[in-house]
């Protein structure tokens, strides 16, 4: 019955141009549709941001996909929590069902499969003992662009978020891959997926944290940092490897103090796997590597006066 895959994520900001250069410079394809800025990967037929005009930087929906079978049942599920129905906003027309949660988030969970996406530049590494790369240079040396294969994952803002986590895991049908204290629960698809497809993270009111988009190795994930700072963007935090989900890791904020992430190598659950869900508060670090988080890198901005916020 779950919930299986995260679609795609939409946000007001108040300039789509501007909104439309970060992502080309991120490494995603652009279009105009129905007044609003659509981003995809390329090579994948998937909306995977998508920037709607308004007054400031705020999350406006995020929508998952599901089994057409399963949708009355998610639809019994969410009347019998009390959700609140709602209809789709303009120029949203992709059927399902919309609603809004405890704090107020729309959310929209339609009838759908992952879309497929491209491999890729798919380099060979040497190790000690293997050595599958003879007499060549590796391709990455001759540092092309970094394009993200999909967005993976978002880090939403919540006021509750060990409730929130509970309504993802009771009425959603996700389930627990790690958390850290009541702060932070990062939540996987039981039919099989990443580490986490979506996490909350304790904050005043709802919001995305970051949204993270899939590179083809950790290699990757060091050159699209380089290459975004190259163009006068700001680093957030990285690169480095998490503890929970075990990727390598590369933030960026974005023109309104929201962050994007390149990412490589996370965990994968596949389906009936005995995962054993870690609270890392009781650990030294969530950071295998790299340096620590950065003091603003839980801010919501999207509630907060400030540069774009208004």
């Amino acid at each position: 019955m779950p919930v299986r895959n995260l679609q795609y994520y939409a946000q007001t900001v108040p300039d789509l141009e501007v909104g439309r250069k970060f992502f080309n410079d991120f490494g995603l394809e652009t279009a105009e549709r129905d007044g609003m800025v659509v981003c995809r990967c390329a090579g994948r037929d998937q909306d995977q941001v998508v920037l709607v005009e308004g007054k400031r930087k705020r999350l406006h929906h995020v929508s998952f996909g599901a089994r057409e079978g399963d949708m009355d049942e998610l639809r019994s599920r969410l009347e019998a929590a009390g959700a609140e129905f709602a209809g789709a906003p303009e120029h949203f027309d992709r059927g399902g069902i919309w609603f809004r949660d405890m704090d107020g988030m729309l959310t929209n969970i339609q009838a759908a499969e992952p879309a497929p996406w491209d491999e890729g530049l798919a380099p060979d590494f040497n190790t000690p003992t293997r050595h599958p790369r003879l007499g060549e240079r590796t391709a990455l040396i001759e540092d092309p662009p970094v394009r993200p294969r999909r967005l993976g994952h978002v880090v939403l803002f919540a006021r509750d978020a060990a409730g929130k986590q509970k309504f993802y895991t009771d009425v959603m049908g996700l389930a627990l891959a790690d958390s850290v204290a009541d702060f932070l629960h990062f939540m996987y698809a039981p039919t099989g997926s990443d580490h986490h497809i979506v996490a909350f993270a304790k904050s005043g009111g709802y919001g995305i944290q970051h949204a993270g988009f899939e590179v083809g190795s950790t290699d990757e994930v060091g050159m699209g940092g380089r290459q975004m700072v190259d163009k006068g963007y700001i680093a957030s935090w990285g690169p480095g490897r998490h503890g929970p989900g075990s990727n390598v890791f590369f933030y960026m904020r974005d023109p309104w103090n929201g962050i994007v992430e390149y990412f490589a190598d996370m965990d994968f659950i596949p389906e009936g796997a005995d995962w054993n869900a870690e609270n890392w508060a009781s650990k030294e670090s969530t950071v295998v590597w790299g340096t620590s988080e950065p003091k603003d890198f839980p801010t919501n901005f999207e509630i907060l006066d400030g540069p774009g916020m208004h």
